[in-house]
């Protein structure tokens, strides 16, 4: 009877190191998608403002092609918005936008300082 408590007991300890470490995988990629959206969220913004530039401009203005453009990257931001939500592990906790652009500011900071420290 000892011998069926110890067994499963090496048995259970082993699961946990399993499920542990699985669970780990797990987060990890979970991580990884959640940054990928942020940047796919942030890409298609861009290409939308881009377009919405484009139709503004005297030669594209009114261009039903353009306009229909617009509309369609408006709807791929919405359901990308959509899955931001699901997928997003630090909600209202860091602000991931303004995180890359202040790390992209520092960085345009130093590389700054460098070219006008030598003048």
């Amino acid at each position: 009877m000892m011998y069926i408590f110890i067994f499963l007991a090496i048995l259970s300890i082993c699961a946990n190191i399993f499920l542990f470490f699985y669970i780990r995988w797990l987060l990890k990629s979970l991580a990884f998608v959640s940054n990928n959206m942020v940047d796919t969220l942030e890409v298609m913004t861009n290409f939308s403002n881009h377009l919405e530039s484009l139709h503004t401009l005297e030669t594209y203005y009114g261009d039903q092609t353009l306009m229909n453009l617009i509309e369609h990257s408006k709807q791929i931001i919405q359901e990308i918005k959509k899955y931001k939500e699901i997928y997003t592990l630090a909600e209202g906790d860091v602000d991931m936008e303004n995180l890359y652009n202040d790390e992209a500011e520092e960085g345009q900071e130093e590389e700054e300082a460098v070219f006008y420290t030598g003048s």
